[in-house]
């Protein structure tokens, strides 16, 4: 195991200076949400799963499964992840509207509630992040393989996708387990409220 995750790390740090990129894409359109839902311009109830599903004790890991299913699978691989493929920049603007969408909804919150939430958010946010980067790395890999894998050997357009998406489930594993932590986290806290 040990060394598979190194091998998952090594595999994020060849391409840490896009990550950085899109971390900050990522939460500074959270701030920029938050200033334009301060404004009073938009508003936006980005989790309604409180209304759908009751939120008690007893229900908690069947919480935990709708939450970790819908933002791992709808939210991340769908929205983000899926779109990259076809085109890299549509993964980062789904990554930017779900932070800005994010940012208008947390403006609304309570200090005491929005400091509750910060962790889930940093949480989920990365997982969001992480899944962009696949996105963005196979979608780059088939329209330009040299810029993707740069200073490499020279591969085909099917090589280099073949090989961004391998990296791209090794990325995977870490989107699962931020997803994961968030998921547990989330209901947790919307237990606790």
């Amino acid at each position: 195991m040990g060394d598979f995750l190194r091998v998952v790390f090594s595999t994020v740090s060849r391409r840490l200076w896009v990550l950085v990129v899109l971390n900050w894409l990522f939460f500074g359109f959270i701030v920029v949400g938050s200033f334009v839902g301060q404004a009073g311009v938009v508003g936006v109830n980005v989790w309604p799963l409180g209304e759908i599903f009751p939120v008690e004790e007893g229900n908690v890991l069947f919480l935990i499964g709708v939450i970790f299913v819908l933002n791992l699978v709808l939210s991340g691989f769908v929205l983000v992840t899926l779109t990259g493929f076809v085109f890299f920049g549509l993964s980062v603007f789904f990554l930017s509207l779900r932070a800005f969408l994010w940012g208008t909804f947390l403006n609304e919150l309570s200090t005491p509630l929005f400091l509750l939430a910060l962790p889930t958010v940093m949480l989920e946010g990365e997982g969001y992040v992480l899944a962009s980067l696949t996105g963005v790395g196979v979608g780059l890999s088939w329209i330009k393989p040299k810029w993707m894998f740069r200073g490499e050997e020279n591969l085909s357009r099917v090589g280099a996708v073949k090989r961004a998406l391998k990296e791209a489930g090794r990325v995977y594993v870490l989107v699962v387990m931020f997803q994961l932590a968030a998921a547990v986290l989330e209901a947790l806290t919307l237990i606790s409220v």
